[in-house]
């Protein structure tokens, strides 16, 4: 298990020098975002924002050129954009589509189609496929017939989540991370960009489900690759690959959301792997079996169609990075959840939570986040913040969350965390000698 760093202070950033390779390939970052119906849109500019900044950083830091494409949502637009759109054979190509998607209730496509109308939640979609949709396989092709070394299709078609703003955050565990700008030594797979041959489409949600967002942090989907990608391109030592970085994404979305399923399709030398088997993906169709009119025909897409279809090998996956990844997603979980733990202790000294006591938690508690997994206190005090609003608006959530919390401090933090933690309390307290608050920490030890 990785040991906290604990600490009453804040972190005092230190920066080590680092000079990425000289610049030589492009990276080529192409995005389509919803800026025009009301109900996503706002979400959907989270969610460029940060794959701008992701590929933007990580340009820099492997010695790629960034170039930056941003679209006008509108079919005919991104139909001409791609026609014309010219790469090098040594370049990177990435697309981002962030909006609603459709499709016709048994088509049985398996990726989705991009939605360019306005949308009224009311009556479903407003226009036929033809009018609105570009299918995302189309991209995903088009790009692989431009001839980059790589390229990456993602898709996230939203839909707003109804009721509780809070709980909605809360729910998508909220994984910010405040990006370092400068990773020093670390950057060991930079080579998923700078070496990397072949092609990925992924979408944010299997057939016939939604793939969530919100205005405040954006989708699940973009938020969990996101992460991943951070850490296994930038912060860990082991190696990783991207079937493992997508499949990792893929768990962490349906952690939280348990009816969205994220996809992928990774194609090498003329291999097409499905992340849920060739044996599901056969059961699909493909966009070209629709005969669907007005869409640009691409040069080389029946050959594509021919290409074999295999399932991931074991070696595809690296275990030893996703054990790694996986024991700091537990970390997290358990430090999120902290706030619960730390005010039901500090309520039990004397029966209130005073304000002196509550500053002390919040000087303990964000510079923890920050130093730990590069939290910004934004985010830091949002976990306060719901469990505060869970003690005093519903004492039943905030129990069953202060459940949970128990059982992820006592399985995922070590023996020598747990006590500093509890030290760290004693001093908090107001009235640290009361029997019950000395009973509940001796409960937790």
């Amino acid at each position: 298990m990785k040991k906290l760093l604990i600490s009453l202070v804040f972190a005092i950033p230190i920066w080590v020098s680092f000079s990425p390779i000289a610049a030589q390939n492009t990276l080529h970052l192409i995005y389509s975002v919803d800026n025009t119906n009301e109900d996503i849109k706002e979400g959907c500019a989270k969610d460029r924002s940060k794959v701008e900044t992701f590929f933007n950083d990580m340009a820099s830091y492997s010695g790629l050129e960034f170039e930056s494409h941003p679209l006008v949502f509108n079919q005919n637009e991104v139909y001409s954009f791609f026609k014309n759109f010219h790469c090098e054979p040594t370049d990177v190509a990435i697309f981002l589509y962030s909006g609603h998607g459709f499709r016709h209730e048994d088509d049985q496509v398996i990726w989705p189609f991009m939605y360019y109308c306005n949308f009224d939640a009311q009556q479903s979609a407003g226009g036929s496929l033809n009018d609105c949709g570009v299918p995302l396989e189309w991209i995903h092709e088009m790009l692989i017939s431009k001839g980059p070394r790589m390229s990456v299709t993602l898709g996230n078609s939203c839909n707003n989540i109804p009721g509780d703003e809070a709980a909605d955050k809360r729910a998508q565990g909220l994984r910010r991370h405040e990006p370092q700008n400068n990773p020093g030594t670390q950057l060991q797979n930079t080579g998923l960009l700078t070496q990397f041959q072949g092609h990925i489409i992924a979408s944010g949600a299997s057939p016939g489900e939604y793939s969530y967002t919100n205005d405040e942090t954006g989708s699940y989907f973009v938020n969990a690759l996101i992460d991943v990608m951070y850490d296994g391109m930038v912060y860990t030592e082991k190696p990783t690959s991207w079937a493992s970085m997508l499949k990792k994404a893929k768990e962490e979305v349906n952690e939280k959301k348990t009816d969205q399923h994220p996809q992928f399709l990774i194609v090498q030398g003329k291999k097409k792997m499905y992340s849920e088997g060739e044996e599901v993906y056969n059961q699909y169709k493909s966009y070209n079996d629709l005969n669907l009119e007005d869409i640009p025909d691409i040069e080389g897409s029946e050959e594509y169609d021919d290409w074999e279809m295999e399932d991931f090998d074991e070696d595809d996956y690296m275990n030893e990075w996703e054990d790694e990844y996986e024991s700091g997603d537990q970390l997290e979980s358990a430090l999120e959840n902290l706030p619960y733990i730390l005010f039901e202790a500090l309520l039990k000294d004397d029966g209130d939570l005073s304000q002196e006591e509550t500053d002390h938690v919040v000087n303990f508690y964000v510079p923890l986040m920050e130093d730990n997994f590069n939290y910004d206190q934004e985010t830091a005090r949002w976990m306060l913040d719901f469990a505060l609003e869970d003690l005093r608006d519903d004492t039943d959530l905030f129990n069953d969350f202060l459940k949970d919390a128990l059982e992820e401090f006592q399985n995922y933090l070590e023996p020598e965390d747990r006590e500093a933690i509890i030290e760290q309390l004693i001093n908090m307290a107001d009235s640290p000698d009361a029997p019950a608050f000395t009973e509940f920490l001796d409960s937790i030890r």
